[in-house]
């Protein structure tokens, strides 16, 4: 008996959260279908009724992730003064590996060295995706009157991913710590020399 859709839909968003998990946690080139499928307690041959290729997959189990990322940090922020907005997603992202569902997981930090040659369609969801996260750090920004919030933004999601990457190459916890709070106190030193919006000069009659 074929599936109904409401089903199909329902395994397709199975293996997708699954996979989002794995790529995350494991790499992409070190997590196969099978290692997929397998954690789903599915066959291998229902792969392709759902993807195209590992690509695919690979694809839209990123925009799972930045899904979930953007829901984790909306839910932190929600009705928080922009400051506060701010500090939140900075403390959260920085320590997104210490959060028990993984839904703070960012592919920007943990799939980096393996995105540069991801193909087309993967690269297109992993630049919407920043440009989420830019989205999300420059709206408190905008709220505070900072004037270059896009820019601004863009530099502080560079340092966050940046630490996030390193402290996932560290060898002891100690030193990831060490890196987060560096980071952190980057972030202020950053959000303290910038300029913030002129203010408004009317002309002279």
């Amino acid at each position: 008996m074929r599936k109904s859709n409401a089903e199909a839909a329902e395994t397709r968003k199975r293996i997708l959260e699954t996979a989002s998990g794995l790529f995350l946690s494991n790499g992409i080139t070190a997590t196969a279908i099978s290692d997929v499928m397998s954690a789903c307690g599915l066959t291998q041959g229902g792969f392709y009724r759902h993807f195209t290729s590992k690509e695919h997959l690979v694809a839209d189990a990123s925009a799972v992730a930045f899904d979930y990322l953007q829901g984790r940090l909306d839910e932190l922020t929600s009705g928080k003064p922009p400051r506060e907005a701010l500090r939140l997603i900075v403390h959260a992202y920085l320590r997104q590996h210490q959060a028990g569902d993984g839904r703070l997981l960012c592919p920007l930090a943990n799939l980096s060295t393996e995105l540069g040659h991801a193909d087309q369609q993967v690269k297109e969801v992993i630049t919407a995706g920043y440009s989420r996260l830019v989205k999300m750090i420059a709206a408190p920004l905008m709220r505070l009157d900072y004037q270059d919030y896009i820019g601004l933004a863009e530099a502080i999601v560079s340092i966050l991913v940046g630490a996030v990457s390193l402290m996932r190459m560290a060898d002891d916890e100690a030193l990831a710590g060490s890196i987060a709070v560096n980071a952190e106190n980057t972030v202020q030193l950053l959000l303290q020399g910038a300029p913030p919006q002129a203010a408004l000069v009317l002309p002279r009659h």
